[in-house]
């Protein structure tokens, strides 16, 4: 596979990294423009999440059906329609419909990628390619590393604008890169009408499980109580149709035969909310209990994705996912004594520091969990896999920010950061035992 496969391919890679970390340091001043609340604010994380969760199984279903070139060029499209409608949009609930639309767009990049690879890696006769595994890894991981520090700048500079903005260009320079450099996928043979190969009825029920979740979640510590028998019918239902679907959309009988693929499901859900916590909780006390600027804080949340990065060129094994899992307790932030400047950069080094260790599970964790989908998941269905692999990182990502919600509920302030602290290091205890109990990760990666 040479370069002119993997260029398009990191490209369309990254557009969901950048667009889920800039937003963090736009988050204050897009709330202090609209005159809305913190709480609607996370309306811009929690609606790209739910598009994500909901959009990339569906666009690895339509990669496995209809071939993944035409869903990855479709995908990059939608990125720069999702930022001009941001770019342009007057009111704050038309910058919700920009990150749903960005959500769909970049979520189908990475699931239709993955399906491409496959294909090539067919076609040539190798076995699970991890190089080129680990490189998608690390453009995704190199993104995050720059994300939060050039949203910070963008928004010091240009304004929050300019976030939704960059990815007009982004979006048209992928997609002309997939027209030049993308092969043509090999053709589908299909016994029954198009449509059906998509499973509405579950795809449908797959949409209600999770935008209920999102719901129920956002809405803590108050849910509509209602919502939880209509959650728990949407699931009973969910399932009963997958079963007696033909085509499923999700083959639950693969799932439940296939123990490490459920267990790296969960394992990547974990990780996951421990990193987007620390995200969206850490940034909001910088900026509000620290009073520090959107650039700042973005430099000091440099070190967590940066040490991601490095780590993920040596994530090679299935094992370095231990060493990942242990990264993930983060440790609390506290207040020591000393005054002026020199208390505020020893402190600003402190974080640093804490986040570049905090940043293992992003690089090793990452390549690990992907190259276990790889191999664990059938070859006809990696995109669907993919897809789910994302929808466990958001539904992650989805309670990451519940709990932050629950935990500054009065007030952006230090014991909020502490009950966050302790709750994380709880999640990355438990991490670590799933972990090493995972008889699959001691595996060589070319077995």
């Amino acid at each position: 596979m040479g370069p002119r496969l993997l260029l398009p391919l990191c490209a369309g890679t990254v557009l969901n990294p950048v667009n889920s970390t800039m937003i963090a340091t736009a988050l204050s001043p897009i709330g202090r423009e609209f005159a809305v609340g913190a709480g609607a604010t996370t309306w811009l994380v929690s609606v790209m999440y739910l598009a994500s969760a909901i959009g990339q199984p569906v666009a690895g279903r339509l990669a496995d059906e209809f071939g993944p070139r035409r869903v990855f060029l479709g995908g990059c499209l939608l990125v720069a329609v999702g930022g001009l409608i941001g770019a342009l949009g007057p009111t704050f609930s038309w910058l919700v419909a920009a990150r749903a639309v960005l959500g769909l767009g970049a979520g189908a990049a990475f699931p239709a990628g993955m399906a491409m690879v496959r294909e090539q890696a067919d076609r040539l006769g190798e076995s699970a390619p991890t190089r080129i595994l680990g490189l998608l890894n690390t453009a995704s991981l190199v993104t995050l590393t720059v994300g939060p520090p050039l949203g910070g700048v963008l928004v010091d500079t240009v304004g929050w604008r300019a976030l939704f903005a960059v990815n007009v260009p982004l979006g048209l320079a992928t997609t002309a890169l997939g027209l030049l450099y993308l092969p043509r996928s090999r053709p589908r043979v299909r016994a029954v009408a198009a449509w059906r190969l998509l499973d509405l009825p579950g795809t449908l029920l797959f949409s209600g499980v999770v935008t209920l979740l999102l719901i129920v979640l956002t809405a803590l510590p108050r849910p509509p109580w209602l919502l939880f028998p209509a959650l728990i019918l949407c699931m009973f239902g969910f399932v009963l149709v997958e079963l007696r679907a033909t085509r499923p959309f999700l083959d639950v009988r693969m799932l439940a035969a296939n123990p490490p693929l459920v267990v790296t499901y969960l394992r990547v859900l974990l990780t996951f909310l421990v990193v987007y916590g620390v995200l969206f909780g850490l940034t909001p006390w910088l900026q509000e209990g620290r009073g520090l600027s959107a650039s700042v804080a973005g430099l000091i949340l440099l070190g967590m994705f940066a040490a991601g990065t490095v780590a993920s060129l040596f994530g090679m094994r299935g094992r370095t996912t231990v060493v990942a899992a242990a990264g993930s307790r983060p440790g609390r932030a506290r207040r020591r004594p000393g005054t002026g400047r020199r208390r505020r950069d020893h402190a600003g080094r402190r974080l640093g520091l804490r986040g570049g260790v905090f940043g293992l599970p992003n690089g090793m964790g990452q390549v690990a969990n992907q190259i276990m989908v790889y191999r664990a998941a059938p070859a006809e269905q990696l995109g669907t896999a993919t897809g789910l692999t994302r929808t466990a990182q958001y539904v992650g990502a989805m309670v990451a920010t519940s709990v932050v919600g629950l935990s500054y509920a009065d007030g952006v302030a230090d014991p909020g950061l502490h009950i966050l602290a302790w709750a994380f290091s709880g999640v990355g205890v438990l991490l670590v035992a799933i972990t090493l109990v995972d008889r699959g990760l001691r595996r060589p990666t070319g077995a």
